[in-house]
């Protein structure tokens, strides 16, 4: 008897493997980032299914391609989901990805005379609006006691917004990385980090459909990535590997790479209540803005997926 039930258990996990197998996992990636650390750490060997890659260059068109469903997963900062969240999009947030908030920061340029919030008043500052750029400013601002409208805003992408920096265009910009090391490098001093401001969260997101019909390749891929980002920390040898790979691929500067990849130690998390109740904040905050409804932002966020980043 327990040789049948080993047999039939056997049969059982060949049956799911070579069904795993015949399905394609999409995964949408910005400029190769979890890509690059994956393949630096060797972790993509042996898939039991396709793997099959989709590079985007920012957030929103992650998540809505996720809301039309040709993403099963996809890798982005937290305003993007929550904002479509507020729509009820069919996606749900399934992991936490962490870094230092370091990474996302206030800049003056080098050469101003602004050397606190409090210099803010009268100058123009670049953010990205429903960004944690955005969010990052005026919350920075409340806390400092220093208006909103005391200060001149143009909206830019952070391309942009570090462009008009370097011009002089602008005195100010809420960014974040690669353009924070970027513009430190260049002798533009911080006057605020998200540290103690904003949470700046960064999720890994599914397709809801593909939550429930690519289960195991979901949950294997999150190991997968854990194991990369776990061996990316524990060495700082792994580290400048992993920016090298990156930068390598993307043809950006190494030495800016290093730097950056060395101060974020991004990790990937489960989910947890501490995590929801900050993107509760973020939510809050932009529907203060109008640019969302509020809504319960826990509806949104799936935590079956914590017992494969744990293992």
């Amino acid at each position: 008897m327990r040789y049948i039930k080993q047999l039939a258990a056997t049969l059982l996990a060949t049956t799911f493997s070579l069904a795993a197998a015949a399905q394609t996992l999409v995964v949408g990636d910005q400029s190769y980032n979890a890509r690059a650390v994956m393949e630096a750490a060797g972790v993509l060997d042996d898939l039991p299914y396709t793997l099959e890659w989709k590079q985007f260059t920012a957030g929103s068109p992650v998540a809505e391609a996720l809301n039309v469903g040709s993403l099963d997963i996809g890798l982005l900062g937290d305003a993007p989901p929550l904002f479509l969240g507020a729509l009820g999009a069919p996606i749900k947030v399934i992991a936490v990805s962490r870094q230092n908030l370091e990474g996302v920061a206030i800049l003056a340029r080098k050469d101003s005379n602004i050397h606190s919030l409090q210099d803010l008043r009268g100058k123009r500052a670049a953010i990205w609006k429903g960004s944690w750029s955005q969010q990052l400013l005026f919350s920075a601002l409340d806390k400092a006691g220093v208006p909103r409208d005391a200060l001149e805003l143009r909206y830019l992408s952070a391309l942009d917004a570090s462009h008009a920096l370097d011009g002089g265009s602008v005195d100010v910009i809420a960014t974040w990385e690669p353009y924070v090391t970027q513009q430190e490098r260049q002798g533009a001093r911080v006057l605020a980090t998200a540290e103690g401001v904003i949470p700046a969260q960064s999720f890994v997101v599914a397709n809801s459909t593909s939550a429930e019909q690519k289960r195991a390749q979901i949950a294997d891929f999150l190991q997968r990535l854990k194991k990369a980002r776990d061996w990316t920390l524990s060495d700082p040898a792994h580290t400048q590997a992993y920016a090298d790979a990156w930068a390598k691929r993307t043809r950006a500067d190494g030495d800016i790479a290093r730097a950056w990849f060395a101060r974020a130690r991004t990790d990937l998390a489960p989910l947890n209540p501490q995590v929801i109740a900050d993107a509760q904040k973020t939510v809050d905050f932009f529907a203060g803005l109008g640019l969302i409804k509020a809504y319960p932002a826990a509806s949104l966020f799936d935590t079956s997926f914590g017992a494969a980043i744990e293992h």
